[in-house]
């Protein structure tokens, strides 16, 4: 039988008819008159991967950034860094990475965290449409420039599907004019709009803190009320 206090860790109690003995006779000799021997779990809470992409980065970081999520589980935070400018050959090839990089999200038992800063352009709009959270600072933007000249994020439209509707999604990819923090929000691209640094603490604190289990025997709980 579990009990659960209001601020305080969580308690289990044996039931005698589930144990066959006392768990607890080789402690008892060392405790104090009205002290309770208990056990305690500990439960790890979700791990962290923080994954900085930088703007230029190549085939090689694109690699060994495919293999950190195929083997990440728990909270992969993303931080897309700096500005780049258009290439045609690049984008496609990019094209191809960043499918890769949806279907290996599919796929894996994340929790993704996208901190959108500044402006967000183009294929890395992809970290934001796959998030669980998506963070934005109040300055940040976002949109698909590349458009204009030619450009079409087929991969990344895809994804923003599971975000934003399809007529959200066509405004976007027709005009190619960014939107401000607020306007993604209401859109549903961002959940969340200030501090992001501050909510993303309060969110790695909610879901990384270790969950204690306190296991008791019920004579001994019994006993204990009674004195009381």
């Amino acid at each position: 039988m579990a009990v659960l206090v209001p601020g305080q860790p969580a308690q289990l109690i044996l039931d005698e008819e589930d144990v066959l003995e006392d768990p607890f006779k080789d402690r008892r000799a060392g405790l104090a008159p009205g002290e309770v021997p208990m056990m305690t779990y500990t439960q790890p809470g979700m791990g962290i991967t923080t994954i900085e992409v930088p703007a230029h980065a190549d085939k090689n970081f694109y690699d060994g950034m495919m293999r950190l999520l195929a083997v990440s589980t728990g909270i992969v935070i993303f931080r897309f860094l700096g500005q780049t400018t258009w290439d045609k050959d690049i984008y496609m090839h990019q094209q191809e990475i960043y499918a890769e990089i949806c279907e290996v999200v599919d796929t894996r038992p994340t929790y993704i965290i996208n901190v959108a800063k500044g402006d967000v352009r183009s294929l890395p709009m992809a970290f934001t449409a796959l998030s669980d959270v998506s963070l934005a600072e109040p300055y940040a933007t976002f949109g698909f420039p590349e458009v204009r000249v030619g450009g079409l994020p087929a991969c990344v439209t895809v994804a923003l599907r599971k975000r934003i509707s399809d007529n959200d999604i066509r405004k976007l990819v027709t005009d190619g004019m960014p939107i401000d923090a607020r306007e993604a929000q209401r859109i549903g691209l961002v959940d969340f709009v200030g501090d992001v640094e501050t909510e993303l603490s309060r969110i790695i604190f909610k879901n990384c803190k270790p969950k204690v289990t306190n296991v008791m025997y019920r004579p001994d709980c019994e006993k204990a009320w009674e004195g009381k």
